[in-house]
């Protein structure tokens, strides 16, 4: 099997796609709730990007361990809480709403095997890592 290097930015804008792909593809069939499976893809981005932002402020060397751990306890309580909102508030469709969600999954995947970059077999460490 082939290593491939990962973008998170390429795995943002599949997700993207994929997220209106499905929606449009609801829309069309009358299967499921356009609405839902486009919030969900939306909540999936935004959550990427607070993971990458989150990610890169732990991995500088002046940030407080405890203090960032705390925030991000504090972002997966708020978003938790958004969710129980949206969906209790809010006239979505569970199952339309992870479909919608679960699209970040598969962008990730596909980035991961099939649209990311080859990495050359002398780049690699001997474990298959870049």
């Amino acid at each position: 099997m082939t290593a491939r290097r990962v973008s998170i930015e390429r795995i943002g804008w599949t997700t993207v796609f994929l997220t209106v792909a499905l929606a449009l593809l609801c829309a069309a069939t009358g299967a499921g709730d356009a609405a839902s499976v486009l919030f969900g893809g939306l909540v999936s981005v935004v959550n990427l990007r607070l993971i990458r932002l989150l990610v890169s402020r732990l991995m500088t060397p002046d940030a407080a361990g405890a203090r960032m751990s705390s925030v991000v306890a504090t972002k997966f309580l708020v978003l938790l809480a958004i969710l129980a909102v949206a969906l209790g508030r809010m006239s979505l469709e569970a199952a339309s709403f992870l479909l919608g969600a679960g699209t970040l999954f598969a962008a990730i995947l596909l980035d991961a095997l099939l649209l990311g970059e080859p990495v050359p077999p002398d780049a690699e460490d001997g474990n298959g890592n870049a």
